[in-house]
């Protein structure tokens, strides 16, 4: 009699010491896809046909999944715009490096962080700047528009690759059928050695991804499992010569974009890539044959690296908004000590915001007038009154840029950054 452990098929046969144990296996592999608590997509490989079971596992992670979004969302809700813009740009910056990482491509976060703001320009204000990843970087940055479609054709998932890879790719890595790779490829794992061979053919990898396309908005499956169950389906059949890593992760992104908060789907890039063994353990799982083409384990997998993405994001979030409340009791401190007006008091606010959460630690006239709302012209006389009252510096002429001075990061508890005052020193521009 089998204890309550869901294990795999292929452990159950190994573990079968009976002359039945092949019929025992067949049986046991059709008793699962064919259970009333399966979901089988209907999508046949080599492997058998596609399915994911429901055990008591696969509910549990699915339970604390959503009740940790309910918490997420709540502190989300309780930080400003500018505060969630900040937050939104390094995650988005931190996805770009991590799956560059992954995949083996060289890239610094100087770059990333210059891409996401080339980006986010883009976004704002329509800006056409390019930067290297800048046109990667405006994808996952769109993912913060709750409607964004899902891909509905195939050419739709060969212009998302080439906003992705294609600027990436040396010449004999590019596609080289109509939209995908007619050749084949060696899948290889994390230690340079080949796992898998992907999909033969680009009619049969059309025809794949064509079915991951309606998996992906079926609603015959529960949102979470059909999500991951796709991104398996990509990864399989890799219709890429190279850049299907990135590719498949930000479709994973794009998918849970549709039921979870922003900021857990921009941080599940960064949680697999620190978890990167597992997570290619898992393909490696789903992909062996004795399995059947069952998914389970690679779903409860990707429900796992999606709960402690969530259990990092409430602790950094945490930390964050109690810094957040320190500063505002801070900002109305100073209101009241120094007479500030009102939208003096808001820049002040987002000045503080900027100094805890943003990378550079400074704006410019621009996106301060974006933040509260105003004119470029008309943030001016507010810049010069945070200015006489010694609140701010300025670190740059062209664009103007200010930044929270020596005087208010001290009353913040902030580590002077020597180097800033330096270049505010001789920056210095009058308005």
């Amino acid at each position: 009699m089998m204890n309550n452990e869901y294990r795999t098929l292929a452990r159950l046969f190994h573990a079968d010491r009976s002359g039945d144990s092949y019929a025992n296996h067949d049986l046991l592999a059709s008793q699962r896809l064919g259970a009333n608590s399966t979901f089988a997509t209907g999508i046949t490989t080599p492997l058998g046909e596609l399915f994911v079971a429901t055990p008591r596992r696969i509910s549990m992670l699915t339970q604390r999944i959503l009740l940790a979004e309910r918490r997420i969302s709540d502190m989300w809700q309780s930080i400003p715009g500018v505060m969630q813009w900040n937050y939104i740009t390094h995650a988005v910056s931190e996805e770009l490096f991590a799956t560059n990482e992954m995949e083996g491509v060289r890239s610094t976060r100087k770059e990333t962080e210059a891409a996401v703001a080339v980006a986010k320009q883009a976004k704002t204000q329509g800006d056409a700047r390019k930067a290297r990843f800048g046109e990667f970087a405006k994808l996952y940055l769109n993912l913060t528009d709750r409607n964004i479609a899902l891909p509905k054709t195939l050419e739709d998932i060969r212009s998302i690759y080439d906003k992705i890879a294609l600027d990436e790719m040396d010449d004999k890595d590019r596609p080289d059928g109509e939209l995908f790779r007619k050749g084949d490829v060696e899948v290889q794992g994390p230690h340079g050695t080949a796992i898998y061979s992907g999909v033969s053919g680009e009619a049969r990898i059309s025809a794949l991804l064509a079915q991951m396309i309606d998996l992906a908005k079926s609603d015959e499956m529960p949102f979470l499992q059909r999500s991951i169950a796709s991104h398996f389906l990509f990864e399989y059949i890799h219709p890429f010569y190279d850049g299907n890593g990135r590719t498949g992760r930000y479709l994973l992104a794009l998918y849970l974009s549709h039921g979870l908060t922003i900021p857990t789907v921009l941080s599940i890039s960064r949680t697999i890539a620190e978890n990167k063994n597992g997570y290619y353990k898992a393909f490696t799982e789903a992909e062996d044959k004795l399995n059947c083409g069952e998914l389970t384990f690679f779903v409860s997998t990707l429900l796992m690296l999606i709960e402690r993405a969530q259990t990092s994001l409430i602790d950094e979030l945490g930390v964050k908004i109690d810094q957040l409340g320190k500063a505002g009791d801070l900002r109305d401190e100073l209101e009241n000590e120094l007479k500030l007006s009102h939208n003096a008091t808001c820049l002040l606010y987002a000045v503080m915001q900027e100094e805890l959460f943003d990378t550079t630690k400074s704006m410019t006239l621009e996106e301060a007038g974006a933040d509260l709302m105003l004119t470029k012209q008309t943030m001016r006389k507010y810049v010069e009154e945070l200015d006489r009252a010694g609140l701010i510096e300025f670190t740059g002429r062209r664009p103007l840029r200010f930044g929270a001075s020596e005087s208010l990061r001290g009353k913040m508890g902030v580590a002077v950054n020597d180097d800033l005052n330096k270049q505010a020193e001789r920056a210095m521009p009058r308005i």
